[in-house]
């Protein structure tokens, strides 16, 4: 199976380009496509850069262009359900694009795509179930030894929960109680928000392709959330990123 990974940020994605047994590297549209096997599958590794535009942009050339035929998205996210704490991983069961609203059009809904009449995209339950053991697996075996302990502290990370649910994009950093608030209490099951998600899922949908988006909550979408995500995504994102990436391309191999 041919993968396609993509971060929406060079960091989260840096440790996984050093493990990587490159092949080749194209530039398309102003990014670096890696070509290689990571974990004994092949890999197209890519950053994207942030937002949707920018995510569907990449998935489209990943599904087009190279013929991968499973897209995972990692990264980081902002918790919306105030159970989430630093260092809870979100398994994307649904996407919804969180800032689309056509509403104004007769009969269609807020956060509905025009024409698809979809707002929820679904993971494939084989591929969530997969997601959800390696996630597990790298809390319960490997965490601790990859990241230094004294960041875990410093984020009060102790052992992560591993959640499937919601996960909602839009082209907003979210740095606002108010309305994580308002969002969560019109979207089922919310979990986190992104800027990129739900876009790579429609991408996916419309071509047949499956698809994955995990984040790991680096901060609450309030107020702090600016210096809390600096942080965490210069010390810690990519080492849970790669251990989670690493367990489920194995299990899937």
């Amino acid at each position: 199976m041919k993968i396609g990974i993509i971060g929406a940020m060079e960091e989260e994605i840096q440790l996984l380009r050093e493990d990587i047994e490159i092949i080749s590297e194209e530039n398309i549209g102003m990014r670096k496509y890696t070509n290689g096997i990571l974990f004994g599958n092949q890999v197209i590794l890519v950053y994207s850069r942030c937002g949707k535009v920018a995510a569907a942009s990449t998935a489209t050339t990943l599904i087009q262009h190279f013929g991968v035929e499973l897209i995972l998205f990692t990264g980081v996210a902002g918790g919306a359900n105030p159970e989430r704490k630093i260092g809870d991983i979100v398994i994307s069961k649904r996407l919804i694009q969180h800032d689309m609203d056509a509403s104004g059009v007769a009969d269609i809904k807020r956060f509905e795509i025009p024409l698809l009449k979809k707002s929820y995209f679904t993971v494939d339950d084989s591929l969530l179930n997969h997601a959800i053991d390696s996630a597990r697996h790298y809390i319960d075996n490997d965490m601790e030894n990859d990241v230094n302990k004294a960041l875990l502290s410093e984020f009060g990370i102790k052992i992560p929960a591993v959640v499937a649910g919601t996960v909602a994009s839009g082209d907003q950093f979210i740095s606002d109680g108010i309305k994580i608030k308002a969002l969560s209490s019109q979207i089922e099951d919310l979990q986190c928000v992104e800027m990129e998600g739900a876009a790579v899922a429609q991408v996916c949908y419309e071509f047949g392709v499956k698809y994955i988006v995990f984040r790991v909550i680096s901060d609450n979408a309030d107020e702090n959330a600016l210096i809390n995500f600096n942080r965490f995504i210069e010390k810690t994102a990519s080492h849970f990123t790669k251990g989670i990436v690493k367990g489920m391309i194995k299990e899937l191999g």
